[in-house]
């Protein structure tokens, strides 16, 4: 599986000086408006990071996540959740926030890689091991170098959930509910493990 980038591409943290392209694009690209505290919390809480992909100077795509550990508050799946794909490891979790690729870079491998990437830079800036292994479809004891990975999908949105099985997340039935993306939209979670890839 390649993570190669097209040319012209670069990928970083998001800066503050970023701010106002990444809030334009996921206002372009989301159905959702998110405040101004929102991406402000991206910038300065320590488990939380956005990565931007930038072409020419501007930002063409960005994903926001967050990271969970066995030091860290419970999440929306619950920890009992994570016991039971985890064999009771309680290996750290990765919850994507948002990711968006502009229209005429999709199909490119961008999103791909900014799902990588995130997950390898947070899972590094909590003090976990960096290993160059490929996405895995399972965890068991032995797989204590993986992450769980999971996110918010509306139901309707086929194209991103075909995206997220292609990165090995399967849709969470039971957690399926209505709000995530405004009043009138269904969504469900989409769950998977994955490992960190080499990027560079």
């Amino acid at each position: 599986m390649s993570l190669l980038l097209p040319d012209g591409i670069g990928i970083r943290m998001m800066r503050s000086s970023d701010m106002p392209q990444v809030r334009a694009l996921h206002s372009k690209l989301l159905p959702i408006a998110y405040p101004t505290a929102f991406f402000v919390q991206l910038l300065v809480q320590p488990q939380h990071m956005c990565l931007i992909a930038t072409y020419d100077g501007k930002v063409v795509a960005f994903a926001s996540a967050t990271i969970e550990t066995r030091h860290s508050n419970p999440g929306p799946l619950g920890s009992s959740g994570d016991q039971d794909i985890t064999t009771g490891e309680g290996a750290p979790r990765v919850t994507l926030l948002t990711l968006g690729v502009s229209p005429e870079f999709r199909r490119q491998g961008i999103a791909r890689r900014l799902v990588h990437e995130i997950v390898q830079r947070l899972r590094s800036s909590c003090g976990a091991p960096y290993h160059e292994s490929p996405p895995v479809p399972s965890l068991s004891k032995s797989d204590s170098n993986a992450v769980i990975i999971c996110a918010e999908v509306a139901r309707n949105n086929s194209s991103g959930q075909s995206f997220y099985s292609h990165l090995g997340m399967q849709r969470q039935l039971e957690v399926d509910k209505q709000g995530g993306f405004g009043s009138k939209a269904h969504t469900c979670m989409v769950l998977g493990v994955m490992r960190t890839v080499p990027v560079s």
